[in-house]
């Protein structure tokens, strides 16, 4: 956050002053575990603490005002010691304070929502445009209704490029978010079946991941996804919906007349070799990831590398700077000599699908081994979905397979009904003999597919592994 002056916050939040002993700020903080000196501590109320409860705290570690939206026994304390700001609710004065900083900032504000691929979309959009631009974005998934403000108000003075992860899982959630960052380009990287268990259908998440075209400002650049039927459909009305926006851009693995249109020539575990055309350059780069699914990601990049200013023969010279972050299909080699696939920051249909997909052009000296876990957030939906998980990894040459997960009487169902006659592991929970008896299998060239939510935490079973190269997070 740039340096800020009390008068600015009371104005930008309509706080009310109880007491005064600084009035310069440089920063926001939310974590009495760390030093806060010359920080605001805004006590938002969470789902799991109300930092209401350790505003005292905040002021030991040196905050230079507190901002609460109700009086605590200590606050008389508090207010002789430092700064105290008054609000109607401390979540919205958060936002408040984000818009305020995001208007009056000179970088390019990128918007990128959507049901799979955001973090990996936002990760190598920053990875092009870094090379050539100032970028500031947020570090994982920060992509909710605290995450994106925090990461507009931790955006540096010089920054050129702001990148924006944008996540929802309930109706007019983007709504929000994209009036918090009025995205100066905007995107959707997919839609899918993420989150159906709040929307219902496919056609409800379809209508709440537009939010972040419709409530963009109006001469806010669009990227539209062709290949997919849901952001086609969203392009086939941009002109009319957008007539004030800047530019419209499209991508497309299929679709040659798009801007940006990029096909496979080669999957290995360790890279994609890609080759098509950025706006109007044809080249070909070889990027050290895997997944024929990060196709859609690595051209969402592209578009969004065109959309603020780069050239074609820049995009397609910074591509191979695009890697795999922790969790989404990291290689990880194990003191024996095998090879994990670990893909457990996120699951859902199309994600396994996706994997499955991708299982198949890949090749192996050893066995493979698949330890999946929960897909979660499915509601009602979750039972067939893991009959039908089940059924396909049945049919996608295993060894072994060892799910975790609540609905694993419905995956062992699927697994039955494929036909699928060797080794099965099925769990309702994570258990750590199991995962010692799988790991001991593992042997050089050898070859494991882990795959689940992030509440599996299915990095335990990696680290039972022995990696080389990895960190439990």
């Amino acid at each position: 956050m740039k340096t800020m002056t009390l008068k600015e916050f009371l104005a930008c939040t309509g706080g009310q002053l109880l007491s005064e002993k600084e009035n310069v700020f440089s920063d926001i903080g939310f974590d009495t575990r760390l030093d806060l000196t010359g920080k605001i501590f805004i006590a938002i109320h969470g789902e799991t603490h109300d930092a209401h409860d350790f505003i005292a705290k905040a002021v030991e570690k040196g905050a230079a005002a507190v901002v609460v939206h109700r009086e605590t026994a200590d606050l008389a304390d508090v207010k002789s010691r430092t700064t105290v700001i008054k609000v109607p609710d401390t979540l919205l004065a958060l936002h408040d304070l984000a818009r305020y900083s995001r208007r009056n900032s000179k970088a390019l504000v990128v918007g990128i929502a959507g049901s799979n691929g955001k973090t990996t979309s936002k990760e190598f959009c920053a990875a092009v445009i870094s090379t050539y631009r100032k970028v500031h974005y947020s570090k994982g998934s920060f992509n909710n209704h605290w995450g994106v403000p925090f990461t507009i108000l931790s955006e540096a003075k010089d920054t050129q490029v702001l990148i924006l992860e944008m996540g929802m899982n309930h109706p007019r959630e983007l709504e929000v978010l994209a009036k918090i960052g009025e995205p100066d380009i905007a995107v959707v990287t997919y839609v899918g079946v993420e989150h159906i268990e709040h929307f219902g259908s496919l056609e409800k998440i379809s209508e709440a991941e537009e939010e972040i075209y419709k409530f963009s400002p109006p001469q806010a650049q669009r990227i539209f996804n062709l290949d997919n039927p849901w952001t086609n459909k969203m392009f086939a009305r941009a002109t009319q919906d957008y007539p004030n926006a800047k530019k419209i851009w499209t991508f497309s693995a299929k679709n040659k007349n798009a801007d940006v249109s990029l096909e496979i020539v080669e999957l290995t575990m360790g890279s994609l070799r890609v080759r098509g055309h950025i706006g109007a350059v044809k080249n070909e780069a070889v990027v050290a990831i895997f997944g024929a699914h990060n196709l859609t990601n690595l051209m969402v990049a592209a578009a969004v590398g065109l959309s603020v200013g780069l050239s074609g023969e820049e995009v397609w010279a910074a591509l191979p700077n695009c890697k795999s972050t922790w969790g989404r299909n990291q290689l990880v080699t194990t003191k024996h000599g095998a090879q994990i696939l670990f893909d457990g920051y996120n699951a859902n249909p199309d994600s396994m699908t996706a994997l499955l997909e991708n299982l198949s052009l890949l090749k192996t000296s050893g066995k493979r081994f698949g330890v999946f876990g929960q897909m979660r957030e499915l509601g009602h939906h979750a039972a067939a979905a893991h009959l039908e998980l089940g059924t396909a990894v049945g049919k996608a040459s295993f060894d072994c397979i060892w799910f975790v997960g609540e609905d694993c009487d419905s995956f062992e169902s699927g697994i039955k009904a494929s036909g699928y006659s060797k080794q099965l592991m099925i769990s309702s929970r994570y258990d750590g003999a199991f995962a010692s008896q799988l790991a001991a299998q593992l042997t050089s060239g050898d070859l494991a597919i882990v795959k689940g939510s992030r509440g599996v935490e299915l990095e335990r079973f990696v680290l039972a592994c022995e990696p080389l190269n990895f960190n439990g997070k």
